[in-house]
């Protein structure tokens, strides 16, 4: 299926199956869904801390034209679980391998408009790492006076983590 499609674009595709919530189309050998109703996206965002739980890794993000925070974060793949994902993250911003074991899970958001550009369900997890002094962390308590610098609702994630744990 060619991914450039645009909405009143033409598309012949052949129905193989009807489900309670989806169309199964195909197109040669490929095939896809088509939902009746809007899915949210699944991600995973992780809050990478070090052993004291006083510092965090945060992230820049270019949100409607504007740098934000952000916790570091992926979409799930077809082939991967939520822990693997965070597993994934954890080495691609920090370069840690981390078993997905390891991680803690902390939360769950699913609030549709918490990303203006579409719906997300987010598995949020705790990695807890150790700090080898890299530029890349950034202390919780200082960057929590920040609100208005954060994107999303990560600010509220990091708020509610400071405070329970």
């Amino acid at each position: 299926m060619n991914r450039d499609l645009k909405k009143g674009d033409k598309l012949e595709v052949k129905i193989e199956d009807v489900n309670f919530n989806h169309i199964i189309v195909s197109k040669g050998e490929t095939e896809a869904y088509m939902y009746y109703n809007e899915m949210p996206k699944v991600t995973v965002e992780c809050i990478i801390v070090d052993e004291d739980e006083k510092n965090i890794v945060l992230l820049e993000e270019d949100i409607d034209e504007e740098s934000k925070l952000v916790l570091p974060g992926a979409t799930i793949s077809p082939d991967e679980s939520s822990g693997e994902t965070g597993s994934r993250i954890v080495k691609q911003y920090i370069g840690e391998e981390i078993d997905s074991g390891d991680l803690e899970l902390y939360d769950f958001r699913t609030r549709p408009g918490r990303d203006h550009r579409q719906w997300l369900m987010s598995v949020i997890y705790i990695a807890r790492v150790e700090n080898k002094g890299q530029d890349f962390w950034a202390e919780i308590k200082d960057v929590l006076l920040h609100e208005d610098a954060f994107g999303y609702d990560h600010h509220r994630v990091i708020q509610n983590f400071n405070y329970n744990c």
